[in-house]
Order: structure tokens, then C-alpha cells, then sequence
């Protein structure tokens, strides 16, 4: 019997679904390709957050959470940076889904944002995510979100995650 190790971070579909919930959750703020990579990170690994420089007011938000600290819970996570840029391709993969299917405008992915287009009003029920996933994401787009907004790199900077070359 052979066994399969399941990591929904690795995983094109878990990660199409993860970024539509983010997508359709997403203030009407200017959200950038790097943010939409570091919330999917987050999602698919919202212990990691405890690694993440936050103002206090948006620290005790996510404590709010109760999201077990890494070295508490069951699963072991390797360093964030190497899991971040083990995901880059599946990342691109997904995205490129969301484009081609319409659910991501290309124009404005040219021009280096990424913005909703009209079809992601249909599936917006559709997206199906835990009750837990459900407040992450709420705090991803609202509270995470606002770390160095209009600042390119800070969210970067607040999380020490970076790609080769970036």
C-alpha cells in the first residue's frame, strides 16, 4: 500500500480556492500580487502569523483568533521563508487559473495589481471554507491587510518573507 502526503499549500486547486476566498473578501483597497501571496501564505498556514511583526492594536486581533502557536500545535512547519518560496510555483499556477478562467483582470494584473473581475460575483457563495478559514480570512483582509499599506515592501519587511530575486 503506498501512502500520499497531502500539503494543501502545495496543492493547485486548495490554493485556487484559497485566493478566491481572499479575492471575494477583499476590501476595494489596492491589493498587489505580493499581498495576495503573503494572505495565501497565511491562510494555508495561519499559525505562521505568530512569526509576524504587527501594530498592537492588530496583534490583539489576531489573538482574538486563538490560532495555536506553531511550536504547540500537532503539525510542525518548516522555516516560513522556505515554505513561502516552495509555494511560488503553485502560487503563479493558481493565478494563472484565475486569470484564464476571468476571475482576475488581466489589464490591471499588467499594471501590477490585482483586481476582481465580474465573474467572481457568481461563485462567490460557491467557495467553500471552514468556519475557521472564514475568520482568518477576515482578519487577513482587514486588519493583516492594512500592515504598510501604499508602502511597497513593508508587508514584506513585517514578515521577513521574501523569493529569490525579489
Amino acid at each position: 500500500m503506498n501512502l500520499r502526503l497531502w500539503y494543501p499549500q502545495l496543492d493547485v486547486y486548495d490554493t485556487i480556492r484559497r485566493m478566491l476566498g481572499l479575492l471575494i473578501a477583499w476590501p476595494d483597497q489596492d491589493l498587489t500580487l505580493e499581498r495576495l501571496y503573503i494572505s495565501d501564505f497565511y491562510l494555508a498556514n495561519p499559525p505562521l502569523l505568530h512569526k509576524t511583526h504587527m501594530p498592537l492594536d492588530i496583534r490583539k486581533e489576531f489573538q482574538a483568533l486563538s490560532i495555536v502557536k506553531p511550536e504547540k500545535g500537532f503539525l510542525s512547519f518548516p522555516s516560513p521563508q522556505m515554505l513561502f518560496a516552495k509555494m511560488e510555483p503553485v502560487q503563479k499556477e493558481a493565478l494563472r487559473t484565475l486569470v484564464g478562467k476571468g476571475f482576475v483582470a488581466l489589464d490591471a494584473l499588467r499594471a501590477g495589481k490585482v483586481v476582481a473581475d465580474g465573474k467572481l460575483a457568481q461563485v462567490g457563495d460557491m467557495v467553500v471554507m471552514s468556519s475557521d478559514e472564514r475568520r482568518v480570512v477576515g482578519f487577513l483582509t482587514s486588519a493583516f491587510a492594512g500592515i504598510g499599506a501604499g508602502v511597497p515592501g513593508d508587508l514584506r519587511l513585517a514578515t521577513g518573507l521574501r523569493r529569490p530575486g525579489t
